[in-house]
């Protein structure tokens, strides 16, 4: 599968989603630090996913294996079988399409740069001849606990 198909199968799984929950969750001055971070961060990659196009001849529409496309939708569906009532179905596939859209498209990783994931802990970025690099204060104690699922292997963040 060529990354602009993949493209257009993440488009096409998303556009429904009502991105107006989070759009209202970003304005709520109610609403703690994280939520809103996670909100803005939802509120972008949906904004970028359909605003985004590639074309055929485009250096970026490079081959993606499908098998590994297909491993991040059971990875993140076991996830969500201990995680989110069944009648989240539009929500967790937005979750799931956004992040295979960050793993291979965009390379970026799957949670919000600064997101204080627990204790101070948090993913960064670190620029490098020129590009940036992603690291994650918890992916790997996750590596070591996870049980049921790591969807962590699937974040382009190194372990810092």
């Amino acid at each position: 599968m060529k990354t602009r198909d993949l493209l257009e199968e993440i488009k096409e799984n998303i556009k429904d989603f009502d991105i107006a929950t989070f759009e209202e969750r970003a304005r709520d001055e109610n609403t703690d630090q994280t939520s809103k971070l996670h909100a803005n961060f939802h509120i972008q990659n949906y904004n970028e996913i359909m605003e985004l196009n590639i074309d055929e001849n485009d250096e970026s529409n490079i081959e993606i294996d499908e098998k590994l496309v297909n491993d991040i939708k059971d990875e993140l569906g076991r996830f969500f079988e201990g995680y989110s009532p069944e009648s989240e179905e539009e929500f967790k596939r937005f979750i799931t399409y956004t992040c295979i859209y960050l793993s291979l498209i965009a390379k970026r990783p799957l949670h919000p740069i600064g997101i204080d994931m627990h204790n101070g802990k948090t993913v960064f970025g670190e620029e490098k001849d020129g590009e940036t690099v992603y690291y994650c204060d918890i992916k790997e104690e996750q590596s070591k606990i996870a049980k049921d699922y790591y969807t962590c292997q699937y974040c382009v963040c190194k372990p810092s």
